[in-house]
């Protein structure tokens, strides 16, 4: 039910909120030249930091460990936001597609976005477009040729949900209008009032999902008020090497014993990598790589490497390093995988 009603009122928008800073008053065309050069300084580094695949694992890995209320705990999503061109709606557009529960089948949400400074308002505005047939685009992050024909009489965009962005110190501050960004349930024809703070670093990006209808009732998002707090995530590219018909301990005879499989893709914020094998019996595991940041204690913040048989979320064995390494293997006699940074794969 909550799903329903989130991805319907996703379906009129997702924005940020926040009590935006008035105007400025007019002031002297120097001074105006002035601040349009800041904005567009601002413009460049949030459009270089915006771009990219997000994740919050790290939030949902700990939860159990925090001892987070069973309700105030959140879903896992994945969010990827690519550059794309698309002239008839503006210079910088991005498309964004969001996945549910570390599934990429789980799509719920395609949206497009434009950037512009608007200098009224002292600010960087986003606005966002829904398209009516999200069905064709799925997967455009990948391959933007599936935005070719796309145009913005068809998709939806909210009246007042605009989000300013403003720089404070090394990170951005989205904020819509108190209260304007109200939106129609297709669901069931409610009326939404959406209110969200985006707060965007270089490697962080919170997105807190929320809404309340026109008397003020929840309607969906954290309880607690707490926001998805996503890092960015690294791509890597792995080889894997398992032995046929083996057993834990196994390390076989010769490279003829051995399936190759090479090119894999895989993100550290929590990424799985299925690897079947092609034995008459097939056998399944994943690998799973995540850069673990430590809420609390003395641990140092490492990137590791496990390997999972199907259906056990225990590893049967790990390998970590530096959290910024761009290089990981493993040997477990029937199983060598080894994973290197790839940065641009990021879209792939």
């Amino acid at each position: 039910m909550l799903r329903a009603i989130v991805v319907s009122a996703i379906a009129a928008l997702f924005a940020a909120s926040a009590v935006a800073q008035a105007p400025l008053p007019p002031t002297d065309p120097a001074a105006a030249d002035m601040r349009r050069q800041v904005l567009e300084k601002d413009l460049g580094d949030l459009l270089a930091w915006f771009p990219g695949r997000w994740d919050n694992d790290r939030q949902v890995f700990f939860a159990k460990d925090l001892k987070t209320p069973e309700a105030q705990r959140h879903g896992r999503i994945h969010s990827i936001i690519r550059p794309v061109d698309l002239p008839a709606f503006a210079k910088d557009v991005f498309y964004v597609e969001q996945y549910a529960d570390n599934d990429p089948a789980k799509i719920y949400r395609q949206l497009i976005y434009t950037f512009v400074i608007d200098a009224a308002e002292n600010a960087i505005r986003l606005d966002i477009f829904i398209p009516k047939d999200t069905a064709k685009l799925v997967g455009a992050w990948r391959d933007p040729a599936k935005l070719a024909s796309l145009t913005p009489d068809q998709a939806t965009t909210g009246l007042g949900c605009a989000v300013y962005w403003r720089r404070q110190n090394a990170q951005f501050i989205g904020a819509m209008k108190a209260g304007a960004c109200r939106v129609t349930s297709q669901r069931n024809g409610q009326t939404l009032v959406i209110t969200d703070d985006l707060v965007l670093s270089q490697n962080g990006l919170s997105i807190p999902d929320r809404a309340v209808d026109a008397a003020g009732a929840y309607v969906y998002g954290n309880k607690a008020g707490m926001p998805h707090e996503l890092r960015r995530a690294r791509m890597f590219q792995c080889w894997v090497a398992t032995l046929r018909g083996a057993k834990h301990g196994d390390s076989g005879a010769g490279l003829n014993d051995w399936q190759f499989q090479r090119e894999l893709l895989i993100h550290d914020q929590g990424g799985e990598l299925v690897i079947k094998t092609n034995e008459p019996t097939p056998r399944e595991f994943f690998l799973r790589l995540r850069a673990v940041e430590w809420p609390m204690g003395p641990n140092r913040p490492s990137l590791t490497l496990y390997v999972h048989e199907k259906g056990n979320d225990r590893a049967l064995s790990y390998v970590w390093g530096e959290i910024d390494a761009e290089r990981l293997g493993i040997n477990v006699r029937w199983l060598q995988a080894s994973c290197t940074l790839a940065p641009n794969a990021t879209f792939k």
